[in-house]
């Protein structure tokens, strides 16, 4: 133990002596020369890091020493520092080095850095340089003055560097870009090949050949040589990635991914290199790892078409339809009608809910493809879904034109099914005969039948379905069920049997067998019968409808609702069972727990259909406005075009007497989905706001039966009051109004009587409806208006009778304490008026009325306070104005009160000839 501790603190100790040695020497004084030879020596070891920091430490020492400057820049030179090589070379000149050895390698750090005007005002010919160092300068310096655009400069080197006698290579590259300047590239490809066999490794004879060949279009031999010339010079970064994007463009993927790999772990975020890996990966498969690299590219500024495009295409390949819906859109516009982005894009979309989007896109797809045809059908699917009718007819009518396969037309036909194109039956039928073993294609065929009431081709196609597939007991189960609607039940019995022995349909046939006894008139034992099944499948949703069906027979469904209740307590989110039971609950008119019930479920485009009907549902009988209102906004946003949750929320913003808002969204849904009751609710709303011309155009086009409908004829009795033509009016008014007595349409009648000059039969009506309705807050309102005129004590009651149940109606309290006012019973009408004040201070009629019952009282002072509260907002009632002026005078505030009364401009007989009473009483000019 004790010698394994001493070994540790041997070491230990050892490095800590380097340590201290390391300190001790970096704080001795050693000479310029001392750091220079130390520095020699890293070089020679390799050790380039260590050795930089010697040649720095010597120019410290000696900053005007050229030396170490020159040495360091060849260093730099060395480690592909160009930048900093460019500055230590120059400096070093500067302080005297020998022009003739900086030169050759300051023109190599220029080329390699870019510098071009640098480049360009090289020496070449400096004192001391040898043939061989002219003529490379030479070559470099000819490069730059070709990239500076300076020809002549350039002609008139490559001539002075043509007089120098010498074998180099770079001669011949001078020598070769006379071709490059005539535009013969062949000749100088020839020339430069030759090179290459003289110096196959040389840097700038392999670089010029391969760009060469670039412009010659030949890339894959300029592949080749940037290969070759990379196994002689690997760290030359750049044309790494030249090499890299070159393959790439070849599709020479597998040769490019080491190559692309070394790079990047240079620079793991570089956009494009992450865009060429985001490629290898996508064409090996591996479409996750491709998107998270073009991903990287995106995020770090590269978002080109191709980008976009293999991103989104990557995407899509792992469903993540987010990702390629995002890319996809970025170049959907850019993109070639047809292309097979946009058909990903749309799907995605499609994916994604966007429907309206997605058949925005569908519109650019020509539909020749063989997966066109299910792109098509699914678009229409779900635009049928979202109720958007008009695409999702768009979509069916596509697809028909190319589809073939029996797939694709039983998927056709149900689609035009749904949307009552009965042409659906015909290529269901095409289905069968294509494919005669499919047993989902075979039952919508008869299904489809059953449900156009075409019974005996769904006999027919049942029984061949039982031809072609004799063990299966499904075709059996419809002809069971086929037999039981034409009441022959010993066939169906029959059909049953058999089934029981053949494979499948098991629930079905329980069912069917159930629906014979109901229909044999047996429902003890049909009953019996689901029960017994239920007692083995406690959850089936089915068998249960059935049961409560026919326990509502017996009113005896209370039990049923106790075992519904009693599976959503074992599985609280089995939603379909939670449906059921609010369903149950809402058939016996308990809306209190049907919406109890629901309201924890917010809904969403994964919750079932059913859900949203039954709540709002629920929600409009239970008169919550303020959560319906919210429900049906929330509806919508899932299913713009349904036509439930439409009229849903129709019926709210009717009721809150938005009648523009209801304008702008039948307007908005039949855009998408045409259909006869929202446009006569269109018309009704054009109707609410005075607009008749539009409203009419809808009527007009309606079938005449349409128009004997009441809601319809309301519609029409109140355009005839907009046309003002009210005799035409009142007899539809009065056909809406015996069919639905509700306060609008009483509203409408005596509107119509009245504006007919029948005021008499407005009056009687509104009497005898109020006595009928007097829950009709509304009407008994417009009652008492009426009453107020010729039977004052009628009108006391009636208002007495609203103040009951709407101890709150400002009106009422308003014109009840008036009324007690001018009765002479101060007491009452001041309790009245107070009470209306209090709800509406800032009313000025509420607020004279209660003045001038104090000033009936003697109360003065409390009448003008009232006054002062009101005279500083507008008063619209000249009454009301006058009768402050009139206090202000009888106050002998007779300032205040001239220039209220000049103040104002009156416009009613009556006022005004009170005004000019007011103003003789002041002492005002009557001209002012």
């Amino acid at each position: 133990m004790s010698k394994n501790n001493s070994n540790k603190i041997f070491k230990r100790s050892s490095v800590a002596v380097l340590l201290l040695t390391a300190l001790l020497s970096g704080c001795s004084e050693k000479s310029m020369e001392s750091h220079l030879a130390d520095a020699r020596s890293y070089v020679s070891e390799q050790q380039p890091d260590a050795a930089i920091v010697e040649y720095k430490n010597a120019i410290q020492k000696s900053p005007n020493a050229a030396a170490p400057r020159f040495e360091l820049g060849k260093l730099y030179l060395q480690t592909n520092n160009f930048v900093a090589a460019e500055k230590e070379l120059n400096k070093a000149m500067e302080l005297g080095y020998a022009a003739s050895e900086v030169i050759p390698l300051l023109s190599v750090a220029y080329q390699q850095s870019g510098a071009e005007n640098a480049l360009s005002e090289v020496d070449y010919r400096a004192e001391g340089m040898t043939a061989v160092e002219s003529v490379e300068v030479g070559f470099y310096k000819l490069q730059a003055l070709l990239q500076l655009n300076k020809r002549e400069e350039a002609e008139a080197l490559i001539a002075d560097l043509s007089t120098i006698d010498t074998s180099s290579v770079y001669k011949g590259l001078v020598d070769s870009y006379v071709f490059v300047l005539n535009n013969d590239v062949e000749a100088a490809i020839a020339s430069t090949e030759a090179l290459q066999e003289q110096a196959p490794t040389n840097k700038d004879v392999l670089q010029q050949l391969a760009k060469l060949y670039l412009q010659s279009g030949a890339p894959e031999k300029a592949a080749v040589v940037y290969g070759d010339y990379l196994k002689s010079y690997p760290d030359d970064t750049a044309s790494k990635f030249a090499y890299a994007a070159l393959l790439i463009e070849l599709r020479a993927l597998d040769t490019a991914e080491p190559v692309v790999e070394e790079l990047l772990v240079l620079n793991d975020s570089h956009p494009l290199l992450n865009t060429f890996k985001g490629i290898i990966e996508s064409a090996k498969g591996n479409y996750a790892q491709a998107l998270e690299h073009l991903e990287i590219a995106v995020q770090n500024g590269r978002s080109d078409q191709v980008v976009r495009l293999i991103a989104g295409f990557s995407a899509y390949q792992i469903q993540d339809f987010e990702s390629a819906q995002r890319h996809l859109t970025m170049i959907a516009s850019s993109l070639p009608d047809n292309h097979p982005g946009l058909r990903m894009l749309a799907d995605s979309m499609l994916q994604l809910g966007e429907n309206d989007n997605a058949l925005e896109i569908l519109e650019r797809v020509e539909g020749e493809q063989n997966s066109d045809a299910a792109l098509f059908s699914k678009a229409s699917y779900q635009l049928l879904i979202d109720g958007n009718m008009v695409g999702a007819k768009q979509m069916v009518e596509r697809s028909q034109e190319i589809s073939t396969s029996a797939e694709d037309l039983a998927r056709l036909g149900v689609l035009q099914l749904s949307l009552n194109d009965v042409e659906g039956l015909v290529n269901l039928e095409e289905a069968v005969n294509q494919a005669p073993e499919s047993a989902t294609t075979q039952s919508t065929l008869v299904r489809a039948y059953i449900a156009t009431q075409q019974l005996d081709k769904a006999k027919e196609a049942a029984t061949k379905w039982v031809e072609q597939s004799p063990n299966e007991a499904l075709p059996l189960v419809y002809l069971g069920g086929i037999a039981t609607v034409e009441r022959d039940f010993t066939k169906a019995a029959s059909y049953f049997d058999d089934a029981s022995t053949r494979e499948g349909a098991k629930e079905q046939l329980v069912y069917a067998r159930t629906q014979l006894l109901i229909a044999q008139g047996d429902n003890e034992s049909a009953t019996a019968f689901i029960r017994a099944f239920i007692d083995d499948n406690p959850s089936d949703l089915k068998a249960l409808t059935m049961w409560y069906a026919l326990a509502a027979e017996q009113k005896a469904v209370q039990p049923v609702i106790n075992h519904v209740k009693s599976e959503l307590d074992k599985a609280p989110n089995f939603i379909e069972m939670r449906l059921l039971l609010a369903r149950l609950y809402a058939f016996n008119n308990a809306i209190d727990k049907t919406v109890a019930l629901l309201a924890n479920v917010q809904g969403n485009k994964e919750t079932p259909m059913a859900f949203w009907n039954i709540k709002g549902q629920a929600l409009i009988a239970a008169n919550d406005v303020k959560a319906a209102d919210t429900f049906f906004d929330r509806w919508l946003s899932f299913y713009p075009q349904d036509k439930s949750a439409v009229l849903g929320k129709l019926l709210i913003l009717d009721s809150q007497r938005q009648f523009t808002e209801g304008l702008a969204l039948a307007s908005r849904v039949l855009e998408k989905r045409p259909d006869a009751q929202i446009s006569l609710l269109k018309a009704y709303f054009h109707s609410r706001i005075g607009q008749s011309k539009p409203a009419w155009n809808i009527i007009n086009a309606s079938a005449d039966g349409v128009k004997e409908l009441p809601f319809v004829r309301g519609i029409i009795a109140r355009l005839h009051l907009i046309d003002k033509a009210p005799e035409q009016a009142v007899s539809h008014a009065e056909a809406a109004y015996d069919d639905t007595p509700n306060s609008d349409n009483a509203m409408l009648l005596v509107a119509s009587y009245e504006m007919s000059d029948k005021g008499k039969q407005a009056l009687s009506f509104l009497e005898k409806h109020v006595a009928e309705n007097a829950n009709d807050i509304s009407s008994s309102m417009l009652l008492a208006e009426r009453q107020i005129r010729q039977d004052r004590k009628s009108a006391l009651a009636t208002y007495e009778a609203i103040l009951a149940q709407t101890p709150d109606n400002f009106v009422v309290l308003n014109n009840l304490a008036y009324l007690a006012f001018e009765d002479n019973d101060l007491s009452r009408a001041e309790t009245l008026a107070k009470r209306a004040v209090a709800l509406r201070s800032d009313n000025a009629d509420a607020v004279d009325t209660l003045a001038q019952i104090y000033i009936a009282k003697g109360d003065d002072d409390a009448a003008l306070s009232l006054y002062e509260e009101i005279a500083t907002r507008p008063i619209a009632n000249e009454e009301v104005y006058l009768n402050h002026v009139e206090l202000l005078t009888e106050l002998d505030k007779t300032t205040l009160a001239k220039r209220r009364l000049l103040a104002r401009e009156f416009k009613s007989e009556a006022s005004k000839q009170r005004a000019q009473a007011l103003k003789a009483k002041l002492g005002l000019n009557l001209d002012e």
